[in-house]
């Protein structure tokens, strides 16, 4: 019993071999999901929840974590950018745009969670005071009135992931810039991790994650690299501690 119980389940199918890098033919003209986390907004910093709440536009650091993973992923040859329609995911998405006059395309299946009522809270304050919200982000069978499920999240999420996995002339690399709780779950999907697993995966503003897919829709992608930014977030966090 490993962390996310039996491995039963998510034995690597028969065939696949162990992961390859980019460069190894096992990926060559292979469709290739660049799933992008926006940028900071004022929201993350004073530890509020978004959601879909409107009128949400990046901070002077989520403009500058935008303009950095856009410049770090410009030997990228990205055919394609979809993106959340939220304000922070289309200006993200104008950052890795910028130079490459592709249209962004916007896509629903890729909006942030809906908390109802919790929107626009202090999720802090709520762990402390509210029973059902604690049980909200712990228990991914339960729903309070007004609020999206994790399991209807992740269902549009991986929608959106397979809608664009298989679209016609989108070309090899296609970027979907989104929101933290739906680039952990499209990767969960894959890979078979429990959505109530999900409080254990850590993602950070304009973090990049790459899957890539086998012309055989019925094989597993391969997760290429994970909650990446430039520079890595995490270890200047570790540096300032």
């Amino acid at each position: 019993m490993g962390l996310f119980g039996s491995s039963k389940g998510h034995r690597t199918p028969p065939g696949v071999v162990l992961g390859r890098e980019l460069a190894h033919e096992d990926h060559r003209g292979h469709r290739k999901l660049v799933l992008v986390r926006h940028g900071q907004t004022d929201f993350n910093v004073k530890h509020l929840l978004p959601g879909q709440l409107p009128g949400i536009p990046l901070n002077e650091e989520g403009k500058r974590e935008a303009l950095a993973t856009a410049e770090a992923l410009r030997p990228l040859p990205i055919s394609a950018i979809i993106a959340s329609p939220l304000e922070r995911t289309m200006e993200t998405a104008a950052a890795i745009n910028a130079g490459r006059n592709l249209e962004i395309r916007q896509d629903r299946d890729l909006l942030d969670t809906d908390y109802g009522p919790f929107s626009g809270q202090n999720y802090d304050d709520l762990d402390k005071t509210n029973p059902e919200f604690r049980r909200f982000v712990t228990d991914a069978l339960y729903t309070p009135k007004g609020a999206e499920s994790f399991a209807h999240v992740q269902q549009r999420a991986v929608r959106a992931a397979e809608r664009w996995r298989t679209a016609d002339g989108v070309g090899e690399w296609v970027a979907l810039v989104t929101h933290a709780d739906l680039v952990k779950m499209i990767v969960a999907h894959y890979l078979g991790i429990p959505l109530g697993n999900m409080p254990l995966i850590n993602m950070d503003n304009a973090a990049v994650s790459l899957l890539t897919f086998h012309p055989d829709t019925k094989r597993p992608p391969t997760l290429l690299c994970f909650n990446w930014t430039s520079p890595a977030l995490w270890l200047a966090a570790a540096e300032k501690s």
